[in-house]
């Protein structure tokens, strides 16, 4: 059974499967007591479920779910002022607009989706929050919106910028100088040189571990990681900060069953990778001056978790379980980077599968 459920998740991968947790660098740490919510897209009931986060325990508390007006609904990001956040629907090719209410923390849909590429499958808001950009992973490019800092109206940018086959996500190299995504069909990932109209330039490719599906910068910059779902194991690089060369480091690691996911702590100390196909998540300790990575502990979640976010504050982690429709919380020991579960996980909408929390 183990095998048929592995050999099912990659099938479904390019259409199903989340690439990295909903913040690879996460913010400077915000006091104790600032309010968030949690934000988690459903993708399968196409809707996105709020919740109030307890500052001090890290608890959830339901408060609202909103239709998305979109099909197949992904990917969740909030610009960085935390007024407005865009959802991606992969299968009816547009992008859902939210308004959050700063007051009451209500959150409610702004207007009807816009057209968007053909299979948005990754979208993130570039460094200068001026740009929304997503992977359209039916087409094989990246298109690009600018966002209206009043309003948070997206207009499309004109042209579109090539990737290679199936491309999952895209993540910015802190710097905001280069841009990398990961190509799920073919094996690779794509370098691209980040202008400052917020133009993208492809500067070229290069291999990874077999079907990438997640990527995800080290906060100095100085190094990549990348996770691969159908040889289980995660791939590290250095990044030349003149070019944006990846150069890829050895030995590669292995993760749990099925990597979907990567997000890293803002301190740059520990790696936490979701294993859809095992129900687990893996945690690594990174040596800040190689980028090497060591296991620490594996930790269950629920079933299927594909994607990952980790709280300002660094105490906790919240985990999305496609299969279970749920959210696991978990303590981080501030030490050793280790999980330890903290009560009965959430119930969320059908297939949640990603995550990203508002201050």
């Amino acid at each position: 059974m183990r095998k048929i459920a592995r050999s099912i998740l990659i099938l479904v991968m390019p259409m199903l499967l989340l690439g990295c947790g909903a913040s690879t660098n996460p913010p400077s740490v915000p006091p104790a007591t600032a309010p968030q919510l949690l934000l988690v897209t459903n993708s399968f009931s196409n809707s996105v479920s709020i919740y109030s986060v307890d500052a001090q325990t890290g608890q959830l508390t339901a408060k609202e779910t909103v239709p998305t007006g979109g099909i197949n609904s992904r990917v969740i990001v909030v610009e960085p002022s935390g007024r407005f956040a865009y959802v991606g629907n992969v299968a009816s090719n547009d992008i859902s607009m939210f308004a959050i209410d700063a007051n009451t923390s209500h959150v409610s849909m702004v207007g009807s989706p816009v057209p968007a590429g053909s299979g948005p499958r990754f979208i993130v808001v570039g460094p200068t929050a001026n740009f929304l950009y997503e992977v359209n992973q039916q087409a094989n490019n990246i298109t690009g919106f600018s966002i209206d800092p009043s309003t948070g109206e997206l207009t499309p940018l004109t042209g579109t910028v090539p990737t290679d086959e199936a491309p999952v996500e895209l993540r910015f190299h802190p710097s905001g100088h280069f841009a990398y995504v990961a190509n799920f069909n073919s094996s690779d990932v794509t370098v691209y040189r980040v202008d400052n109209s917020g133009s993208l330039g492809l500067l070229g490719a290069v291999p990874v571990g077999l079907s990438p599906s997640a990527i995800s910068m080290h906060p100095s910059g100085k190094f990549a990681y990348v996770a691969s779902l159908a040889s289980n194991e995660i791939a590290t690089f250095s990044i030349d900060q003149a070019t944006g060369a990846l150069t890829p480091l050895m030995p590669r690691v292995g993760s749990g069953d099925g990597p979907t996911s990567i997000a890293i702590d803002s301190l740059g100390r520990f790696v936490y990778v979701t294993n859809a196909t095992a129900g687990t998540v893996s945690v690594f300790a990174i040596d800040v001056a190689t980028g090497a990575l060591t296991a620490r502990n594996t930790v269950s979640a629920g079933t299927n978790p594909v994607a990952l976010t980790l709280d300002a504050s660094g105490r906790f982690a919240y985990v999305a379980n496609l299969g279970s429709d749920d959210v696991t919380l978990f303590a981080i020991d501030a030490n050793t980077g280790a999980l330890t579960r903290v009560g009965l996980p959430t119930t969320a909408g059908m297939g949640p599968a990603w995550l990203t929390l508002v201050d």
